[in-house]
């Protein structure tokens, strides 16, 4: 918005400068003219017939009233023709003055008498450029009339020293102006959008988890878009509770049967085979419940969420899996930075847990996790040496229910719900190629 109004300001300035110096150029321009005619009324003043009266033969002293008339050089010239175009006097200062056939052509056009005519005479080898008004007028005498063109020029240096002096101090002040405006708006926008950078740090720190509401004082402007997001954050706790209670209800109501499915397991009229088929079996609906519980909270939560450290989850995540795959002689191997992960602490332990769960159990004998992040971002990649996922079977592998290798336990729902999760958080799952010959699961987020 600043860089915007102040090109604005500047271009508005520079074409405001740019019409005001033309309007000055011209004045000065009219102001040459006007100055020119009265030495041409002078000289007109000071012209006379002579001893013999005769209108073809005019008389101007050698001294002039003007003194830049009588200095040779001064800038100031004048002449006086006739009508055959014939030089009849000229002005000391004009001694040395040259004019070329295409100066005097444009000096002698004619023009009707008492009219003057004001041009700009450009530089040739002889002088520099000169502002010329002819003055043409009929003499009338005693013995008849005769016509005669007064013509006075004006070296342009002293013009150019008045639109130079004029052009430097209008873009002085111009420039001065722009800077002062430009800081004023500067200051204006500073305090204006101050209660825009309150509301910013109020939301950060809802998302950060440090506040629960917009508690900042606001302008009127934005009250009502503050008082909105307060009454959103309250619908959405209230959600969340809601969802909380019913599942809590859900989760309870299920207690029981799966209690009465667990005891039935155990009556000593089951074969031993079928007994552990359906504890087993038990066991996993246990699990499929606690984390559909877990997750609809999970899921109602995305709108604010607390900070979560990396490190202390994937070693609780690392230790967990080393004691399950115990048998197996997996090595997991570790390294995460130390960052932040803004999110609810159940879906990264969710995801953390699914990911090196699925490592392990196609891995042989090594898996390497890494986390690295910043600036509210978070890569997690999980690498095994197992068989690895074919290029076709890389975007199918993150569909629920579809598992490639039956030969594994499970629903295959690991890599989908990894999918799920960091599709919340507006992520992104990538399925590689692992230089330890199996797969790499890569998790963008933020």
């Amino acid at each position: 918005m600043l860089v915007s109004a102040g090109l604005v300001l500047m271009m508005f300035l520079g074409v405001m400068g740019a019409v005001l110096d033309n309007a000055f150029r011209l004045s000065a321009e009219q102001s040459e003219s006007e100055r020119l005619l009265l030495h041409i009324y002078a000289l007109i003043a000071a012209s006379d017939e002579g001893d013999f009266a005769d209108a073809s033969s005019l008389y101007l002293p050698e001294e002039l009233q003007e003194p830049h008339f009588n200095s040779p050089g001064s800038g100031l010239f004048s002449m006086v023709l006739n009508d055959f175009g014939e030089e009849i006097w000229r002005s000391r200062s004009g001694i040395g003055l040259v004019l070329s056939p295409e100066d005097r052509s444009e000096i002698l056009i004619r023009a009707p008498p008492g009219e003057p005519r004001f041009i700009r005479l450009e530089a040739s080898e002889d002088h520099e450029p000169l502002f010329s008004l002819s003055y043409r007028i009929i003499w009338r005498g005693q013995t008849g009339e005769a016509g005669y063109q007064y013509v006075v020029l004006q070296d342009l240096e002293p013009y150019r020293n008045e639109v130079r002096a004029f052009r430097n101090n209008l873009w002085g002040w111009l420039i001065a102006g722009v800077i002062v405006l430009v800081g004023v708006q500067a200051a204006i926008m500073y305090w204006g959008l101050q209660p825009v950078t309150g509301l910013e740090s109020d939301l950060k720190a809802i998302e950060n988890g440090s506040q629960d509401y917009l508690e900042g004082e606001y302008p009127s402007e934005i009250a009502g878009v503050t008082r909105s997001l307060n009454m959103l954050l309250a619908d959405e706790r209230r959600q969340r509770e809601k969802y909380r209670t019913t599942l809590a209800d859900l989760a309870h109501s299920l207690k029981t049967p799966l209690s009465i499915l667990k005891n039935e397991a155990s009556r000593p009229g089951l074969d031993t085979q079928t007994a552990r088929a359906l504890d087993e079996q038990v066991d996993r609906m246990n699990e499929i419940v606690s984390y559909q519980l877990e997750k609809a909270v999970a899921s109602s939560s995305l709108l604010y969420g607390a900070s979560v450290e990396i490190i202390p989850l994937v070693e609780r995540t690392v230790s967990a899996l080393g004691r399950v795959y115990r048998d197996k002689s997996i090595e997991i191997q570790s390294n995460a930075e130390a960052v932040v992960f803004f999110g609810d602490e159940r879906d990264l332990y969710e995801l953390l847990g699914n990911l090196l769960d699925n490592a392990c159990k196609y891995g042989r004998h090594q898996v390497r996790l890494s986390v690295t992040g910043g600036d509210r971002k978070l890569t997690i990649v999980v690498e095994d040496d197992g068989p690895g996922i074919d290029v076709s079977d890389r975007d199918r592998v993150l569909e629920r229910g579809l598992r490639l290798d039956s030969m594994e336990s499970g629903q295959g729902i690991g890599l989908a719900v990894v999918s799920e999760i960091v599709g919340r958080y507006g992520g992104q799952v990538k399925v590689e190629e692992s230089v330890l010959g199996g797969a790499r699961i890569s998790v963008y987020l933020g």
